[in-house]
């Protein structure tokens, strides 16, 4: 008797386990537990609204925080997405580049408080030897790139993008009304594909999840991977490979794209 109850218990545990990594059904109509991000033993990575996942993801992380918004960024922060995007992935690829976005700025552009072009991205990118590669925008090129350990620097039309109805009760979609050009950086794809992981630097005083403004609702925000696609070929229809300089499979006179209108 003993035994069975043992065995039931065992068993009953382990069934709690698997509810726990993985909820089923689609997740961004489930806001239920957005911050069910700890204690996933490995090989796991836990992730907000999904919980502990062993497979069916990418997230291209370091082990240090990277994530940068435009908000403060001096005169120019409402124009300051694209220098950010560049902060983020000078950090993203060497944890002592703190360049500031001021600094990259008035390094690239002086005296400029206006939108940036992609070229104004390649300038700082070379400026302080970060190596990257121009890509043609396809769904394919966007998860090879990701699954090779790169992240992505894109340039896109935010009106593509779903508008979350109550953007601080999920992860999932745009967390703000601005929906023209924007620069931002993917980092990762999730639940097989169907959502990319994006470091959006558009965030600002009250776009945080809690009342301590410690957890942005720019990081690590989760949009479709159809939308963002959609929006590429609508807007830039390439992307940045940050990480890597393989310049045999660089494109070469690429149009240059604008953050905004």
């Amino acid at each position: 008797m003993r035994k069975r109850n043992l065995f039931l218990i065992l068993f009953l545990a382990a069934f709690a386990w698997t509810s726990a990594c993985d909820d089923g059904g689609d997740p961004a109509n489930n806001a239920g537990n957005i911050n069910n991000v700890n204690n996933c033993p490995e090989p796991g990575r836990a992730f907000p609204e999904y919980g502990c996942l062993t497979d069916g993801f990418s997230d291209n992380d370091p082990d240090y925080g990277w994530y940068l918004t435009q908000m403060g960024t001096g005169a120019a922060e409402g124009s300051n997405c694209g220098p950010t995007s560049v902060a983020m992935s000078l950090r993203w690829f060497d944890e002592g580049q703190t360049v500031s976005v001021e600094t990259i700025r008035d390094t690239i552009t002086p005296g400029d408080t206006g939108w940036w072009y992609t070229n104004h991205i390649e300038a700082a990118l070379t400026n302080w030897a970060t190596p990257y590669i121009v890509r043609a925008a396809s769904e394919q090129a966007i998860l090879d790139a990701l699954d090779r350990g790169s992240v992505l620097l894109i340039c896109i039309t935010m009106g593509e993008i779903t508008q979350a109805f109550s953007p601080k009760e999920t992860h999932f979609d745009r967390f703000y009304a601005y929906d023209s050009g924007h620069f931002l950086i993917i980092k990762g794809h999730i639940d097989n594909t169907q959502w990319l992981i994006v470091h959006d630097p558009n965030n600002w005083q009250f776009d945080y999840y809690d009342d301590a403004l410690t957890r942005p609702l720019g990081e690590s925000r989760y949009y479709r991977t159809s939308e963002v696609l959609s929006s590429m070929n609508i807007w830039w229809p390439y992307f940045f490979e940050i990480g890597v300089s393989d310049t045999t499979k660089s494109l070469h006179n690429v149009p240059i794209g604008r953050s905004g209108p």
